[in-house]
């Protein structure tokens, strides 16, 4: 054998590998503590320790501390100071753009390991506006806790708008909504359209005919939401094709509140039947059809990037089921 082979093959067999303190050393010089990543985002974000200070109630010579060692440990700098504040270097934004995602799946992670606590596939959540809380949501619960006793249901009630953000955020597993169909983020399922309405007292005089033209909204007391994404954008729409400018006085997302507001002031919301079921069979409201016609469409709606447990996929087809049967 020539004498370099022989030679290659000593030195090959001689390779000593490498302990496990030494493959940790290797492995920990490729991870950021996660407490000096926190710091440098809330600093890079707010473009101040001051800022950032208050936020995370720790005091400055800490955070300054703190930020320069992650500095040294990444070899680089992250900050610079620009008058009364800093701005993240180039490497610095690099970092800034993982240090979001990276804290935002840790918290991720954190929520999920509590939720599993009671069992991977036993919690699920469902946000809805009113009037769909009243009328559908108790029929759901009932049969659904007969079917699935073991799942643990969490139902939030706000305003459209809100209910949107809410699932937007993956606050919750579930929401009806009144956003358009399928997007990249969000599949929806549509359960129904419902006609919104003017509704007011019966004695309102601007009320007494059977249709309300749309250029005569301008004309009316009006409450309408506060809340974008929701009602609040179907109407805007409406107005601007009518090119109506409407900029009421009230704004405000609460069903219970604006019904009040018409019981007492006068005022008129548009709203769908379902809304004042009582007030209009009695006659103390009534509710007049727009022209042309308004109306808007819920949706079932889910995260696609969202976790499709049994307990969501099970929920999703009670309240489909509800509904379904409510509405023939």
């Amino acid at each position: 054998m020539p004498a370099e082979c022989q030679n290659a093959d000593v030195a090959t067999d001689k390779r000593v590998p490498r302990t496990a303190s030494e493959v940790t050393a290797v492995a920990s010089s490729r991870l950021i503590d996660s407490r000096r990543l926190l710091y440098f985002m809330h600093v890079a974000q707010g473009r101040s320790f001051t800022a950032a200070e208050a936020a995370l109630d720790i005091a400055q010579s800490a955070l300054s501390r703190q930020i320069r060692q992650l500095e040294t440990d990444l070899g680089t700098k992250l900050l610079e100071r620009r008058g009364h504040g800093v701005e993240p270097t180039a490497t610095g934004r690099v970092l800034l753009q993982y240090a979001v995602e990276v804290l935002d799946l840790m918290g991720t992670a954190v929520d999920e390991v509590q939720q599993s606590k009671l069992g991977p596939r036993d919690r699920v959540s469902l946000a809805v506006s009113r009037p769909f809380s009243t009328t559908y949501v108790p029929d759901v619960l009932m049969r659904f806790g007969k079917e699935y006793p073991h799942i643990h249901v969490s139902v939030f009630e706000a305003s459209s708008g809100q209910v949107y953000e809410m699932l937007t955020s993956g606050a919750v597993d579930l929401a009806v909504v009144l956003v358009q169909a399928n997007s990249p983020k969000i599949s929806t399922t549509k359960l129904f359209d419902e006609a919104l309405l003017v509704t007011g007292r019966s004695d309102n005089p601007d009320l007494q005919q059977e249709v309300v033209k749309r250029a005569d909204l301008a004309g009316l007391e009006l409450i309408l939401p506060a809340a974008p994404f929701g009602t609040r954008g179907i109407l805007e729409r409406y107005f601007e094709d009518g090119d109506l400018e409407i900029d009421p006085g009230l704004r405000f997302d609460s069903v219970s509140l604006m019904k009040e507001m018409i019981r007492r002031e006068g005022y008129s919301a548009i709203l769908p039947e379902s809304a004042c079921v009582a007030e209009l069979a009695s006659g103390e409201f009534v509710a007049r059809p727009l022209k042309p016609s308004l109306q808007r469409t819920l949706r079932l709606a889910h995260l696609r990037d969202k976790r499709q447990s049994e307990a969501l996929t099970a929920l999703r087809e009670t309240l489909l089921s509800v509904v379904m049967e409510q509405s023939a």
